[in-house]
């Protein structure tokens, strides 16, 4: 009889399965991930086994199951294991019924499997930790949480990393609530342990509980000053229950008292640069710089914002310290450096670095961008024949290509050329929206504005939800006919399409202008230019203050404006036309 139990487990332990748990199924999986190591299973103690001989009967079924398993007829193979694994009452077969029911995806086995495990094995962590981590699954929150009390009493030192990780656990389930509630009542045992606070604050961020949640975060901060962690969690609950200028008000304070906190720096340079306060961003992002002054992403950061900021010299540094460090993508950082000299006009610097550009998704842009160059440098036909030698191999790069020598033409001016390759890609393309959109912009140019509409009501029959379409075709109706009515339909359409779009705000300000609803003009027009401080809508801004006879405010406008804009025809127009 001894024998036969001894080869019954020997069996057991030759048998082998693949990637048993999922993911998100166990808790045990979580942490593993988390520790880069699978984690061996502990042995199962013997006053816990049965007394279980191999008879013929269990060897058949036991050599069926992992027959059936190996055969991928997993349906069999679990149902077979799930009966060992109530007849033997061994963990052991629980275990690999468990595992099995895992594998072939069936929750309903795994649970009941995992049951008898744990009943059968109560001193196995492991098998706690796969049931509770199938209760949550499943919902049941109350069921799962002995298990999960279970596991961090007996955790040691490792109970704040469980704490840690339970919202990885828990983070699909859908009633929130339920789950916050869950995480304070497992944090309760642990006043004293700035992880259980966190876990808190975090449940109840996920539950919307946004006070709670920032009282849990300021007690992980006071069991754990200067904890990065805690700081950040802080700050993504000020600007879920505040805005994003409490988070940054806040963050900004940690740094004064934890100028190392990089993890925060970094989170907080980049709320600026959302925000749009590059100067400060680019600061900040030095900061971390100084840190890791060979960090290429870094390095790449502050060379971006000081383009931003029309710093050119220190762009040009930093983007060339990027290609020195061996930044993983260089044709990008030349793609950069191409457009860095082309926004300075130095068109023959533009066109070096476009030319260094390899390979890759940028190709093709740098040498449309290549084209632009040489037409700047009256070269347009050699930008044109650049173009045609592009490849064309479907019809996305068709109307790419057709866009970019249209736009060639249009710049120099040639609006019928222009008309005539958009046409021509239209015939190779029918009915593609864009160049029906460009056509119709040089339609305007050409005074046609009947080809216009026609143009940009055939681009609304095709995509109903172009807001830039509607806006297009009312603005233009706004400032070139006297079909006010109808502008301004169209134009209300392209705001509920794209309502914080500040160009199709300016349209509706516009628009109110023509109709003599001057303070409701002036109101969007203010606020389009808050959101984008374009020329254009500087002209319009200042048409409206000189029309109310607020002429000193509206010369004031136009002449920041233009001296920011040099080269703007409508502001030059506009002074010109309202002299002082």
């Amino acid at each position: 009889m001894r024998a036969s139990r001894l080869l019954f487990w020997s069996l057991l332990t030759a048998l082998s399965l693949p990637a048993a748990l999922l993911p998100q199924q166990a808790w045990a999986q979580a942490q593993e991930e988390d520790d880069g190591d699978e984690a061996p299973a502990a042995p199962v103690s013997r006053a816990h086994l049965p007394p279980q001989e191999l008879s013929a009967k269990v060897l058949y079924q036991m050599l069926l199951a992992e027959t059936a398993l190996q055969r991928d007829r997993l349906s069999l193979a679990v149902t077979t294991y799930l009966e060992l694994a109530r007849t033997t009452r061994d963990p052991r077969v629980s275990q690999r019924a468990t595992e099995v029911a895992l594998f072939a995806r069936n929750p309903v086995a795994a649970l009941e499997a995992s049951r008898l495990w744990a009943a059968q094995d109560p001193d196995s962590d492991r098998a706690r930790q796969t049931l509770s981590g199938l209760l949550v699954t499943e919902g049941k929150l109350s069921e799962a949480r002995p298990y999960l009390e279970q596991m961090l009493a007996k955790a040691g030192p490792q109970t704040g990393a469980l704490f840690m990780n339970l919202h990885n656990m828990l983070s699909r389930q859908a009633d929130k609530a339920a789950v916050a509630d869950l995480v304070v009542q497992l944090a309760q045992p642990y006043p004293k342990l700035p992880e259980a606070a966190y876990a808190v604050a975090l449940a109840n961020l996920d539950a919307s509980r946004n006070d709670q949640a920032l009282s849990a975060a300021r007690a992980a901060a006071d069991l754990k000053p200067g904890w990065d962690a805690a700081a950040l969690l802080h700050g993504q609950i000020l600007q879920a229950s505040k805005g994003g200028q409490a988070a940054r008000e806040f963050y900004l304070a940690f740094l004064d008292k934890h100028p190392k906190a990089q993890e925060v720096r970094l989170i907080y340079a980049r709320m600026l640069v959302d925000d749009k306060q590059f100067n400060a961003a680019r600061e900040q992002f030095q900061a971390i710089l100084k840190g890791a002054p060979d960090n290429p992403d870094l390095t790449l950061a502050v060379g971006l914002l000081s383009m931003q900021l029309q710093d050119y010299a220190a762009a040009q540094t930093y983007l060339e310290k990027v290609l020195a460090l061996g930044y993983r993508e260089p044709d990008t950082v030349r793609f950069y450096l191409g457009q860095l000299h082309e926004e300075q006009k130095d068109w023959t610097g533009a066109q070096k670095w476009y030319g260094q550009v390899e390979g890759g998704e940028q190709y093709v842009p740098s040498r449309m961008r290549i084209a632009v160059a040489m037409a700047h440098q009256n070269r347009l036909q050699e930008g044109r024949d650049l173009l045609h030698s592009l490849p064309a191999d479907n019809n996305e790069q068709r109307v790419v290509l057709a866009q970019a020598e249209a736009q060639l033409l249009s710049d120099s001016r040639d609006f019928q050329g222009a008309w005539d390759v958009l046409s021509e890609g239209l015939k190779k393309v029918p009915d593609a929206p864009d160049l029906l959109y460009d056509r119709a912009m040089v339609a305007e140019k050409m005074g046609r504005i009947d080809l216009l509409e026609s143009d940009l009501r055939q681009v609304i029959k095709i995509k109903p939800d172009h807001a830039h379409a509607y806006n297009a075709l009312g603005y233009t109706l706004a400032d070139r006919t006297e079909r006010y009515a109808e502008a301004l339909e169209l134009i209300q359409k392209a705001v509920a399409l794209a309502p914080g779009d500040p160009f199709i705000i300016d349209s509706l300000g516009w628009v109110q202008y023509r109709l003599g609803r001057l303070k409701d003009a002036e109101h969007n027009l203010k606020d389009a230019y808050d959101r984008q401080p374009d020329p254009e809508i500087a002209a319009h801004l200042g048409q409206v203050l000189w029309a109310q006879g607020n002429r000193d405010a509206a010369t004031r406008l136009w002449q920041a404006s233009y001296k920011a804009n040099p080269d703007s025809e409508v502001l030059k127009s506009a002074l010109e036309q309202h002299p002082r």
